[in-house]
């Protein structure tokens, strides 16, 4: 009896890539096999290659295994290489949740973005066009008990990973790699309803965020049946919660290494996050963020393009923008916890709009680092300032030598007032750091064992307090 299928076998091979590994899934689901592994070498081709030109629909039970295999989105196409439903409203039940589906790298399993096709989120899509959505990798909806790992994502077009209503998961030993080659070049995306995920053992470095957890709207416009498509459960909560995040080792071109968002009642909380480092190589040289883009790029290898690299934070917590009716209020983004922290410029905690009951300790920051907790937010132009209440931030640890642009705690706000309740700091050592606190938001800080330099004549005798 098989134990696995290949999209090599004599009776399994299609026309195309994407036919001969759809059937393998097919027959695997149907005889009741659950397995199929994808080689190096492509029996139809000949290539060390497989080209997929039409996503590979998944199924319940499931197992996906890349063999030191090269997969491509293929040139000019529209489509995921890896996703779990069809666009229908059936997506959507709760009765049609799938589970037990892996997606298994061995070896040097690669997904490659190949060249462009010109759909971002700056329009085009807007025009008439497909989703960006189906610029993702992977993109899983309405899914229960999930594994992807062993796999080394690169150039993706847009997010690498995409889940949905995804539910007791894990992603694991992932690597990403791109740079700002178009906008929105995420490593992975947990959106609505994500709940009960472990993502440990990243690396590598994405064009926006690396790690974004997003409780925002979300929806799709399929142009060939010109129906919209929210990627939505009605029947599940959309709040994202019991999430781990730790041993992540990568860096972001200039957004986030780990960014967390919620607006229009969603919560998003119970979200643990440990030993993360920035990699950040220093590069700060400045540059228009996204070039211009031909609305038909796909004959333009547009991975040319580069930037410096220098991520504004390494952890982000909310956002002015992404909503339809409101941004979140206190008590909707609560109960996060981040410890084992390394910081190498920009900012290593930057919170907007809200936080409450929420821990931050063992923060190490270099001397790149501007601000260690601020309030501004990454983008100059956008309102910023924040209500923070029963949050922790301590053991810190800022080796500032001779950054003169440096504040260590900011609390600042550009349009609405708001209001620090309980928020303590306690034993930070801050170097040459001339700036310790620059606080305009009503309410107060409590400072306790704060040593460095300047922080006796700028906040007064604070040991101990």
């Amino acid at each position: 009896m098989k134990t696995f299928i290949t999209p090599n076998d004599v009776e399994i091979i299609g026309q195309s890539d994407s036919e001969s590994i759809q059937n393998a899934v097919d027959y695997a689901a149907r005889e009741g096999i659950g397995r199929v592994v994808i080689p190096q070498l492509n029996a139809r081709t000949g290539k060390c290659i497989w080209d997929i030109e039409k996503a590979i629909i998944l199924c319940s039970g499931i197992e996906i295994v890349l063999d030191n295999c090269l997969l491509r989105q293929a040139d000019g196409i529209f489509d995921n290489v890896f996703r779990s439903y069809l666009i229908t409203e059936d997506a959507q039940k709760i009765s049609n949740q799938l589970h037990g589906i892996r997606i298994i790298g061995k070896g040097n399993a690669v997904i490659d973005g190949g060249i462009h096709n010109g759909i971002t989120e700056n329009g085009y899509h807007r025009e008439g066009g497909k989703h960006m959505s189906v610029n993702n990798m992977i993109l899983l909806l309405n899914v229960r008990d999930f594994v992807i790992e062993g796999i080394s994502f690169e150039h993706q077009r847009f997010w690498a990973i995409n889940l949905i209503f995804s539910e007791y998961g894990r992603l694991s030993n992932l690597h990403f790699y791109c740079e700002a080659e178009n906008p929105n070049l995420d490593g992975i995306d947990l959106r609505n309803g994500c709940h009960d995920i472990i993502i440990e053992n990243i690396t590598g470095q994405s064009g926006d965020d690396l790690i974004a957890l997003s409780a925002i709207g979300a929806g799709v416009f399929d142009s060939d049946t010109q129906k919209g498509f929210h990627f939505d459960v009605p029947e599940l909560s959309p709040d994202i919660h019991d999430v781990t995040i730790r041993n992540i080792i990568g860096t972001s071109v200039d957004c986030a290494i780990i960014a967390m968002r919620a607006t229009d009642g969603r919560k998003l909380y119970n979200v643990t996050i440990d030993n993360v480092h920035d990699v950040d190589n220093g590069a700060t040289e400045a540059g228009k963020c996204y070039p211009e883009y031909p609305k038909a790029s796909i004959d333009m290898d547009i991975r040319r393009v580069r930037r410096g690299n220098h991520p504004y934070a390494m952890i982000r917590i909310g956002q002015h923008g992404f909503y339809r009716n409101r941004a979140n209020v206190l008590g909707e983004v609560y109960g996060i916890t981040a410890t084992n922290l390394y910081s190498r410029g920009g900012v290593a905690i930057m919170i907007n709009v809200s936080l409450k009951d929420s821990y931050f300790g063992n923060i190490h920051a270099d001397n790149g680092v501007d601000y260690i907790v601020t309030t501004k937010s990454g983008r100059v132009k956008q309102k910023y300032g924040a209500d923070i209440e029963n949050v922790v931030f301590e053991n810190i640890f800022y080796n500032n030598v001779d950054n003169d642009y440096a504040t260590a705690f900011d609390f600042d706000f550009n349009e609405d007032n708001y209001t620090l309740n309980n928020v303590i700091i306690n034993r930070a050592f801050l170097g040459n750091c001339k700036n310790t606190f620059n606080m305009r938001q009503k309410g107060s800080v409590i400072f306790r064992d704060i040593y460095g330099k300047n922080v006796k004549e700028q906040c007064g005798e604070v040991h101990g307090l």
